[in-house]
């Protein structure tokens, strides 16, 4: 098969190389080792510009309020109409950016286009944005996904929203979670990976990685790490990542007397990020309560590490992740119970080894990158050409 794939993602503090395209990174890539196709529309980004297996067309952008998505909308839109010109599609394959070119680009092309959605379409979150602007993002929303030939999403939750908020039928929606790549991320020694990184290797790490931002936590995970640390002094908070939130918890760390124990790692290359999970005795993903759909990237990586998880018992977590996952569940927004995990974990080497095992072998089996993309083929596939006639899957 012969994919387009569009996406579109920025992070304000992070123009250079924002991580939300990790998923789509990994789908082109896997796509193109089992023989496909695939020409990708990224912006223009420093991960855009890395040599790889698939045609790449970098978009460039405008960085300005407004037409900076505007500009990637009208520029990939031309660059596929072009591009078509040389190879035709079989499917175009774009995550929901506020934005219908690609679903627009398949109807001109007439190929199946399904889109990928990640997270509500319009998050609710609170701002100052005038009312007009997410009622237009609603109505943008509903139109185009009615419109899609197939729909996919990464969790149940998703698919019911779909349904009820804009009326998507559930026959078009399929469910198709992240994943991790299980080559790049294995298990590597505790010690030997501090060396290599400059921590101290016998501390206690507990570990996080991903983007700074209020739906994540770490307020919460910062007041746990002060619980955890009249038990055992020698535990150092390990935080890889950076985004919108550093400077309050700096300043929530700093107010602690937490400025020799925590060490902010700041933003890693992807490639690296086994390394320091490597360094991390447990890892953690405390997500808010209100946290909204998620099926987080960091949690099938951890596992993939051999590495205990504490993990927030939010509804799209709790539907994931089964008692033998290796995940621990704790309620949400409670330092106490987070703490009381962490603790539990520090103290017992053998429990983080089994639950290693057990997350390692969870990941294997459902939740590779190589497993999702031929379930997706499978799918996609089956009925290539008639696609509106398919049945209801779960993937």
């Amino acid at each position: 098969m012969t994919w387009f794939l569009f996406c579109y993602w920025y992070e304000r503090d992070a123009q250079r190389d924002p991580v939300g395209l990790v998923r789509i990174w990994a789908l082109a890539n896997v796509l193109t080792d089992v023989g496909d196709r695939v020409t990708l529309f990224p912006p223009w980004y420093r991960s855009a510009r890395a040599q790889r297996t698939c045609t790449i067309i970098p978009i460039p952008l405008l960085h300005l309020p407004l037409i900076r998505p505007l500009s990637y909308a009208c520029l990939s839109f031309v660059r596929g109409l072009t591009q078509a010109l040389i190879i035709r599609p079989d499917i175009v394959y774009y995550r929901w950016m506020d934005s219908p070119h690609a679903l627009i680009l398949a109807k001109l092309l007439r190929v199946p286009c399904v889109c990928e959605v990640n997270g509500e379409p319009v998050p609710q979150w609170p701002g100052n944005q005038r009312k007009f602007v997410p009622w237009f993002k609603q109505l943008l929303a509903r139109v185009a996904l009615k419109r899609c030939d197939r729909i996919v999403v990464l969790t149940e939750g998703l698919r019911t929203l779909l349904q009820e908020r804009y009326e998507v039928p559930l026959e078009r929606i399929a469910v198709l979670p992240s994943g991790t790549d299980v080559q790049r991320f294995t298990a590597r020694d505790a010690v030997a990976s501090r060396l290599e990184l400059g921590l101290l290797p016998n501390r206690l790490y507990v570990g996080f990685v991903g983007s700074f931002y209020r739906y994540q936590g770490l307020a919460c995970l910062l007041d746990a790490m002060q619980l955890v640390k009249r038990v055992r002094p020698s535990a150092q908070l390990l935080l890889v990542g950076d985004g919108e939130v550093i400077e309050e918890l700096k300043q929530q760390a700093k107010g602690m007397g937490f400025d020799d124990s925590v060490t902010w790692v700041g933003r890693v290359p992807y490639w690296e990020v086994p390394t320091w999970i490597g360094a991390m005795n447990v890892c953690v993903a405390p997500f808010r309560g209100d946290r909204g759909e998620t099926s987080p990237v960091k949690l099938f990586d951890y596992l993939a590490c051999h590495r205990p998880v504490i993990a927030s018992a939010i509804p799209s977590v709790v539907s994931t992740f089964t008692p033998d996952s290796g995940v621990q569940l704790v309620q949400p927004d409670d330092p106490r119970p987070l703490a009381d995990a962490i603790l539990a974990l520090l103290n017992d080497p053998g429990r983080c080894a089994l639950l290693g095992r057990q997350g390692r072998r969870f990941v294997e089996e459902r939740f590779s990158w190589t497993a999702i993309v031929e379930q997706l083929r499978q799918w996609v596939g089956e009925d290539l050409g008639v696609i509106r006639h398919a049945d209801s899957h779960l993937l």
